[in-house]
């Protein structure tokens, strides 16, 4: 179940190249990240859809990710002065909501990550698993290169003497933007632009023994053959009408994710990536 709550304070909206997230205070107590529509094509809410349906695959395969939400816009926070990305939103609308993990830093472009640092993380075999996850799910977004730097889309979380690695905006899975309609199974999974080819993936890969690497890899990719069916019409039944899904999207999403050939050539990119 997907839970629904409301905004009570929006706090700023954050400038970034993509949704421009509107961090609102709730009426749970919580501090959540909400996205809603900054484009003119109406059919780009379908990335909010992919973003909810791609955090509950990550946490079913206990992929460390942030919790979400449906956020409702409520009467009375929405503080047009403090807006300039999302002026189309408005109140009543339901965003998605990726709730704030604190202490925690989004990970930047890292030049060298040393043996050190490595030693400081506390789940480095789940960044194997996200780059898995992002050739399934052909996440166009993290590990893609832009103006300036690496965009990773990964949370660094400090947790008692340890950081923990948060997957977070998973919003351009399914090819994002481009592929809005007519992604489907036949496509040929892409390293291009991926987080298997970023200069952090290679850092902390360097550390993880072969023979570990390998048992990750085998121990995760039989997962991928489960059938999430259930889970993606679970999630798309719950979806507000306004986000306009396009036709026939929980089948397609199924067909793209359980297509055994795409499966298979995921795993022998991912093996290669150690060589």
């Amino acid at each position: 179940m997907i839970n629904v709550i409301n905004t009570e304070l929006l706090l700023e909206e954050i400038q970034t190249d993509g949704h421009a997230p509107l961090k609102f205070l709730c009426d749970n107590n919580k501090i959540y990240y909400c996205k809603y529509l900054n484009a003119f094509n109406k059919h780009e809410l379908n990335l909010l859809a992919y973003e909810m349906i791609s955090s509950h695959l990550l946490k079913r395969l206990s992929i460390p990710t942030p919790e979400v939400a449906l956020v409702k816009v409520a009467r009375g926070t929405l503080n047009k002065y403090k807006i300039r990305y999302n002026r189309r939103l408005k109140e009543g609308n339901i965003c998605f909501g990726s709730q704030e993990i604190t202490p925690a830093q989004e990970l930047q472009a890292i030049q060298t990550f040393s043996k050190y640092d490595f030693n400081r993380i506390s789940n480095p075999a789940d960044l194997v698993r996200i780059a898995i996850f992002d050739l399934w799910t052909n996440n166009v977004d993290r590990g893609r290169n832009f103006e300036g730097g690496i965009n990773y889309n990964l949370l660094i979380a400090s947790e008692l003497n340890k950081q923990k690695i948060y997957a977070f905006d998973n919003a351009f899975t399914f090819g994002g933007v481009d592929e809005i309609g007519i992604f489907n199974a036949n496509s040929i999974p892409n390293a291009y632009n991926k987080l298997v080819l970023s200069p952090f993936y290679r850092d902390i890969i360097q550390h993880i023994a072969i023979k570990d690497f390998n048992k990750i890899v085998d121990n995760f990719i039989p997962l991928l053959f489960i059938s999430y069916s259930e889970l993606i019409n679970e999630v798309i039944d719950q979806l507000p009408s306004e986000w306009l899904l396009t036709k026939n999207l929980n089948d397609r999403i199924d067909k793209f994710l359980s297509n055994k050939e795409r499966i298979e050539a995921i795993k022998t990119i991912i093996l290669r990536s150690k060589s």
